[in-house]
């Protein structure tokens, strides 16, 4: 809610994305992984399934990947 995303857009970018990104490993060995939404990008833990970071997709990014699809 802080930063603008709407829980429709998290609902959306987590059961339609636009783009799921692989899920990466970080220096201490954290798992995460980034969904892409038309509104909303998500990044979540694979292996507890807790939302870790939320941010709006921005206008171009979306058009991009809806143009890809």
């Amino acid at each position: 809610m802080e930063r603008g995303v709407k829980p429709s857009a998290i609902l959306d970018a987590l059961k339609k994305p636009l783009k799921t990104g692989s899920i990466v490993t970080d220096q201490l060995g954290r798992q995460s992984q980034r969904f892409i939404g038309q509104f909303g990008e998500v990044v979540v833990n694979p292996q507890t399934g807790k939302i870790l970071s939320v941010n709006p997709t921005s206008s171009s990014k979306a058009a991009k990947l809806l143009n890809k699809i």
